[in-house]
């Protein structure tokens, strides 16, 4: 199923499943405060990418409300089998105005009727109850979000990926024993 973003997911968050060779979407979400445009492309089977168009309406900006565009990808790392789950990572908002950046690594299973999925989370997906950083490990920089990058909209701001605290994120999808339910 389609995620509040656009891309394949649970409600807010995303899962490391993909739809299917060469399918286009277009949808619109909407929330108390943010409504969304967007246009979703499955270029191949291991890349999704998806086109954004959000409008904050709880932030005036002048005489209209707050925009902000974005792009989101995703990339298949392994496919599910019958022992291990699906791995992917994505990058979101990558060139935008960083608003709604987040990174992530997750992992999708399907165990009987239920979809298990679990991740790791940067930026907005990094949420309470945050962890260290483990690419903090490597390198220190990586502890602060966006350490040394620029803050204006609109340039690939590579300084922010996968950098500040992290958080871990899941959820699940049920599959009722009846069709089309």
């Amino acid at each position: 199923s389609q995620y509040s973003y656009g891309g394949v997911g649970l409600i807010e968050t995303p899962t490391a499943r993909f739809s299917p060779d060469g399918e286009f979407l277009f949808g619109i979400s909407s929330s108390d405060t943010y409504r969304r445009v967007y246009s979703k492309m499955q270029f191949l089977p291991w890349i999704e990418a998806v086109l954004k168009y959000t409008e904050g309406t709880w932030k005036p900006y002048g005489a209209q409300t707050w925009k902000d565009k974005g792009i989101d990808l995703k990339f298949r790392l392994f496919e599910e089998s019958a022992h291990m789950p699906g791995l992917a990572v994505g990058i979101n908002d990558f060139g935008g105005t960083g608003a709604y950046s987040s990174e992530y690594i997750v992992a999708t299973k399907h165990a009987y009727d239920v979809d298990w999925t679990i991740g790791l989370g940067w930026g907005r997906l990094a949420g309470v109850n945050n962890l260290n950083n483990p690419f903090s490990w490597i390198d220190e920089g990586r502890s602060i979000r966006g350490k040394g990058s620029s803050i204006l909209g609109g340039s690939l701001n590579i300084g922010r990926l996968f950098s500040g605290v992290v958080s871990i994120f899941g959820g699940f999808e049920y599959f009722t024993p009846i069709d089309n339910l």
